[in-house]
């Protein structure tokens, strides 16, 4: 099982259009028209974008966009055991639709588990075709996909998960500041190449309360692409004016006095100037997760995209990194308030 395609629904698709090609570095590999609107399929390393926008009120896009700002509104994976999917879904009663393929053609299947976020699968297929003209800005693959959910759903959408994809819990943790906090649960594939991060409030003024609230209902908070060097992708991204997240300053020098033996062989100046997160996860500082925050990508406080390396295969997601974007998204939340 891996991920096949993110699909984003937009109100405004010129504008997604020259953000992804122009600024992300995706290479448009076609645009449709049909009764339901524009979509755009974008390719860069293993990833695949969809980009669709509405041709009318009486567009499913525009179903979803009527209830939600824009955002990821479906999810779709490669399986290769087809028929145990579709007995599971069968057993459990979730209703499915066939669906097509939008580059290859293949017969699939979409579905509802939560909230307006389709989930599509299809038969696996061979990789993407890849070249130097869709290498961009260096993103390499989908690392994972986190999800913010309300606290009564979460038990159950975790089940759902864990009995339709066969996915089990690999990581679970409660992240708290003096202001509010989140529970965690770390989801993953039998083979690794799946990752899925479910996100529930632990009290009101939690940060996921207020994109539940934003989004009006459970969504994709963020998505992480995969790159072989941050610093070069980062920088990259920097030039054609993406913008990331704030982290403080006293975050490198704490860093800087816990790890520095450990982590001797890293540019402190480079990773605090692209204010690139980092976590260790052995002894040695050579298995390191670097990671970085996008900004909102639609002012609402809800979609933003996040950059990782995993070096000598670091595997998880990094608390203290976790701790980091929280205490950031939240400053960034105060900040959105004042008039």
């Amino acid at each position: 099982m891996e991920f096949d395609y993110l699909h984003l629904y937009v109100d405004d698709y010129p504008t997604a259009d020259h953000c992804y090609q122009h600024q992300w570095g995706f290479t448009c590999l076609n645009k449709v028209n049909t009764d339901q609107g524009i979509t755009g399929i974008y390719q860069q390393g293993q990833i695949l974008l969809l980009i669709s926008a509405p041709a009318s009120s009486l567009s499913q896009y525009n179903d979803y966009l009527q209830k939600h700002p824009p955002g990821i509104g479906e999810v779709a994976w490669q399986v290769d055991n087809w028929q145990s999917f579709q007995h599971q879904l069968t057993e459990l009663q979730i209703e499915t639709r066939p669906t097509i393929h939008p580059l290859t053609k293949a017969k699939g299947l979409t579905f509802l588990l939560w909230g307006d976020v389709s989930h599509s699968i299809y038969p696996v297929r061979s990789g993407l075709n890849q070249n130097k003209t869709l290498d961009g800005v260096g993103l390499t693959a989908i690392d994972h996909v986190v999800v913010n959910i309300a606290g009564e759903q979460f038990g159950q959408t975790s089940q759902w998960y864990q009995q339709i994809f066969g996915w089990s819990v690999q990581q679970s943790f409660t992240i708290n500041t003096p202001h509010s906090g989140l529970y965690s649960e770390a989801l993953a594939s039998a083979n690794g190449k799946v990752q899925f991060n479910l996100n529930c409030p632990t009290d009101k003024s939690s940060q996921i309360q207020t994109f539940l609230a934003n989004n009006h209902g459970a969504g994709i908070q963020h998505v992480a692409f995969s790159t072989t060097s941050i610093t070069q992708t980062i920088a990259h991204l920097q030039e054609r004016g993406v913008n990331f997240l704030k982290i403080p300053t006293v975050y490198y020098q704490q860093q800087r006095k816990d790890n520095y033996f450990n982590y001797s062989n890293l540019d402190w100046d480079i990773l605090q100037r692209l204010e690139i997160l980092l976590d260790d996860q052995d002894d040695t500082g050579k298995r390191l997760l670097l990671q970085i925050f996008s900004q909102p990508c639609y002012g609402v406080g809800t979609l933003f995209w996040e950059i990782i390396e995993r070096r000598h295969r670091a595997e998880g997601f990094g608390q203290g990194n976790f701790q980091a974007l929280y205490e950031a998204v939240e400053a960034l939340e105060k900040q959105l308030e004042v008039p």
